[in-house]
């Protein structure tokens, strides 16, 4: 558990959480990736009171359960909201049907917990700022000058590793990006990097692979292809369950280049430069 201030907390992981002790009462911004990581922040800190998830995705929201069964209140944005209630609906439509096997694992499908929307939290000291293009409703937490960003951005070392950062609308996300560029906090805290008070280097990471992917998906469309002929001409390592991952970062790729006017979906599922 990394102390940030006298009130706040980071605790490091394959998702960071945050941890923030206010007025008496504890909140977690997400709830990490695992069970047991929820375990190991309860043992540390006691009680937690309130739970903001950043979004619906299963590597921040897999020890809600766990949070709520020790009498949680959990929030979220109203479109996430749905899909926290419901978690087999994120593989549902990375597939576009009942998906397979590979997509009911943990990785994608957290477990379900009841949430309430952030426009139901009637508390002071926060700020719940939308964020959207990594997912429908993504939202950054602001506590104080400290800003909670979730996956509005990636640390460079992330991006590195896994090579596109994921999102599903392109100009949400660049939007998002710069509302964070035009900010003015003392800290930014993602959820998966490290936290800074400049995050314009890990900004740049992230602008620069999505541009990459972008420019790199115009190219090949020099002759007519479907997303998945994209997919398979990326120099991306997949396996069977992040292909879906992947086909649906470069579906979000495609529908922005169809948006600017530079690409047509020509024939059923193929796509062409104009």
């Amino acid at each position: 558990m990394e102390r940030i201030n006298e009130s706040l907390f980071v605790k490091r992981g394959n998702t960071n959480v945050g941890v923030i002790e206010y007025e008496g009462k504890r909140y977690l911004i997400d709830t990490g990736s695992n069970e047991k990581f929820a375990k190991e922040i309860s043992e540390e800190v006691g009680r937690i009171d309130f739970v903001f998830n950043t979004h619906s995705h299963a590597d921040h929201i897999q020890g809600n359960r766990f949070f709520a069964l020790k009498g949680a209140s959990i929030y979220a944005d109203e479109r996430e909201r749905f899909l926290i209630e419901n978690p087999s609906m994120e593989s549902f439509y990375l597939y576009g049907a009942n998906p397979p096997k590979a997509l009911k694992r943990s990785f994608f499908e957290a477990k379900e917990s009841q949430v309430k929307s952030f426009s139901d939290f009637k508390m002071s000291g926060f700020e719940f700022v939308p964020l959207p293009g990594h997912s429908v409703g993504m939202t950054g937490i602001r506590f104080g000058n400290v800003l909670f960003c979730g996956d509005a951005y990636f640390g460079e070392e992330i991006v590195k590793k896994y090579l596109y950062p994921y999102l599903i609308n392109v100009k949400e996300f660049i939007n998002s990006i710069e509302k964070i560029e035009n900010s003015n906090m003392d800290l930014y805290i993602p959820s998966h990097g490290q936290p800074s008070s400049d995050p314009s280097h890990d900004i740049k990471a992230t602008k620069d692979a999505l541009n990459n992917f972008i420019s790199m998906t115009f190219d090949l469309l020099k002759t007519p292809k479907s997303v998945e002929e994209i997919c398979f001409e990326m120099n991306v390592p997949l396996n069977f369950g992040t292909f879906y991952l992947f086909r649906s970062f470069e579906s979000a790729i495609l529908s922005y280049l169809e948006e600017k006017g530079e690409i047509s979906n020509i024939s059923y599922g193929k796509w062409a430069k104009i």
